[in-house]
């Protein structure tokens, strides 16, 4: 088997980077495989003690996975020198004799310092498997970020978008392969840029397991003060404008019409934002915790349905949000909109969860009113049949299985 190195620029902090690729890392080091990490920060993790105890931490989660310590280098700002930081990688691969190693680049920066270092290897690595591991559209990403379209850009946001698009379609076609989280995210890549379809594959997200769900979902209660047989609705993640809070409280207000003992937690770590979006809302009986990263699990636990509502736009169309494969594992039934990547599709043919359309959330909630009559929905037997379609599914260790069998084929 050949070896896996995961490489990461820039995002090193990032709490999706974290979440995904350690274990990702720990389930091919379970399964024997040699592993490693090579980790390209920015100098202000040397010199902000903030930043450097942020990056510290995370390189530690990944030397934990790997069993040693990661290959670690300083870029220059602005995105200069992938030919030096290739050299630089391709100098360490020859000293931990990783000269056919599948270097799993995670989003386009990476991937051109994993070309570059192929390139530098030269006859030596040309065993080295480049894999883009392509986890969004970033100049849509980008877009989305300023609510505007690109005609209303200034000349320095244009710049940014040309770049986003340039870094792009060089990590495409320069990579061996390209792996994408979604079936719409690789039919999009293939149609930018003209890919042949052996050369790029989809594999969506994946998420821990959870043990001990029902006692934590018992015990979650209990703290929360929601009875055994209220309905729980959970809104978790962060209050940014793209993941609808305010709108997801409104869903929940129309559904309370058909249940008067539902009760609402939003798990965030803002919040003051979730109450002032709840009280815009009408909502004046809500719940609202922040908990550490590690214990997000298990106050899911505790509910029936999980809100994941998204706007139609490409960004959403060839996302594979995190939060789903969550949800299930903890048991919880997502509700969904439509054309959320693959899962919104998913959720119907394998009545994981409720999709819905966004406009109507009284149309919306009567939706959610007759799921909640059906058997198997909200009851332990439907937890337990959506937790063990995660573990199947999503697993760390199925995720892994199914990524080894594209960059080893």
């Amino acid at each position: 088997m050949r070896p896996i190195v995961a490489v990461v620029y820039a995002e090193l902090t990032q709490p999706v980077v974290l979440a995904q690729s350690p274990p990702l890392l720990r389930a091919w080091r379970d399964a024997g495989r040699k592993v490693d990490a090579a980790l390209f920060t920015s100098p202000r993790a040397l010199l902000i003690p903030s930043d450097s105890k942020a990056h510290a931490s995370a390189a530690k989660r990944f030397e934990e996975a790997i069993g040693h310590e990661p290959m670690r280098k300083t870029y220059v700002p602005r995105d200069r020198g992938f030919d030096a930081l290739g050299r630089a990688l391709a100098a360490r691969l020859r000293e931990r004799g990783m000269l056919d190693a599948v270097l799993l680049c995670r989003q386009p920066r990476a991937a051109l310092v994993g070309i570059e270092a192929k390139r530098a290897l030269g006859g030596d690595g040309k065993d080295v498997r480049v894999v883009h591991d392509m986890r969004g559209v970033r100049d849509e990403e980008y877009l989305t970020t300023l609510g505007k379209p690109e005609v209303a850009c200034t000349p320095d946001e244009k710049k940014r978008l040309d770049t986003y698009r340039r870094h792009e379609a060089e990590a495409c076609r320069g990579a061996d392969l390209v792996l994408t989280v979604s079936g719409p995210m690789e039919r999009t890549v293939i149609q930018r840029h003209g890919l042949a379809d052996e050369k790029i594959e989809h594999v969506p997200n994946h998420t821990g397991v959870v043990a001990h769900a029902e006692t934590h979902r018992a015990e979650v209660r209990r703290e929360l003060g929601v009875p055994d047989d209220a309905l729980l609705f959970v809104y978790s993640g962060t209050l940014a404008a793209w993941q609808l809070p305010a709108r997801s409280a409104l869903l929940f207000q129309a559904c309370r019409l058909h249940r008067q003992d539902a009760r609402m937690l939003f798990l965030t770590t803002d919040t003051a934002a979730a109450e002032k979006a709840a009280k815009s809302a009408g909502l004046m009986n809500g719940i609202f915790r922040s908990v550490t990263s590690d214990r997000v699990a298990r106050h899911l636990c505790a509910a029936d349905y999980g809100l994941l509502l998204r706007e139609e736009t490409l960004v959403n169309r060839v996302s594979c949000p995190v939060k789903f494969g969550e949800y299930l594992a903890c048991g919880v039934r997502p509700v969904m909109t439509s054309n959320i990547g693959d899962q919104s599709r998913v959720a119907m043919e394998r009545n994981l969860g409720v999709v819905i359309g966004l406009v109507d959330p009284v149309a919306a909630a009567k939706q959610v009113a007759l799921d909640m009559q059906k058997p198997r929905s909200v009851d332990a037997d439907g937890r337990a049949l959506r937790r063990a379609w995660a573990e199947e599914n999503v697993s760390p260790a199925r995720i892994a299985a199914r990524i080894a069998a594209f960059v080893d084929g």
